[in-house]
């Protein structure tokens, strides 16, 4: 398993994890992907800043999608059909699981929430590769894990983070607390083999 830990830059987190995925990963037997292996990142404070100029997917639309994670506002305009699929997943009533999250931390109690549907996503053609989130209060901050089944780390991994961090801000701020760990597990973090060259292209250009 690769470790990643940074103190609050999402930006240095996708960077690390791009190369040290490409150093040490395994080449899997599926020839869709160059390399493959399972992923865990920790960042202490997490802060959204603007996105790496290396990032494929526009500023613009990594704003979108951090707003309507939390709102569901201009669903139309995001780009990520999966987004679409957590937000629903997550806030639609009955049984709305951001509050049942929030009922939860206020009885200082854990909070759980999961995504996968066995009857709607064992034949989807859109499986939810975010699968659960677990959030608590840590000593007056608010600690959220992210378990995800796989993630493309060259296109994929920097905007899952920012969306995320921006579902623990929205939680923090309604629960009154501070932002505190964000924990992120992956089993299987993947290179494309269509995106090989452009990582290391990235790669190179960090280490000169």
């Amino acid at each position: 398993m690769i470790v990643i830990k940074e103190k609050e830059s999402i930006n240095k987190v996708w960077k690390k994890a791009l190369n040290e995925l490409y150093k040490t990963g395994f080449v899997p037997s599926d020839n869709r992907f160059a390399r493959m292996e399972s992923l865990a990142i920790e960042i202490e404070h997490p802060i959204l800043e603007r996105k790496d100029s290396k990032f494929p997917i526009t500023q613009e639309n990594i704003d979108i999608i951090n707003k309507f994670i939390i709102s569901g506002e201009c669903e139309e305009l995001v780009c990520h059909e999966w987004t679409k699929l957590y937000y629903h997943r997550l806030f639609d009533e009955p049984n709305s699981q951001i509050e049942y999250i929030k009922d939860r931390i206020r009885r200082n109690r854990t909070g759980i929430a999961t995504t996968w549907i066995k009857d709607v996503d064992q034949q989807g053609d859109i499986k939810p590769c975010m699968l659960s989130i677990i959030v608590m209060n840590q000593n007056g901050e608010l600690y959220f894990q992210l378990h995800a089944r796989a993630c493309n780390v060259y296109d994929k991994l920097l905007m899952n983070i920012q969306e995320f961090v921006s579902l623990q801000k929205y939680l923090a701020e309604e629960l009154n607390l501070k932002i505190g760990r964000f924990i992120f597990t992956i089993d299987f973090a993947q290179i494309a083999i269509k995106d090989i060259n452009v990582v290391e292209e990235i790669i190179t250009e960090s280490m000169e």
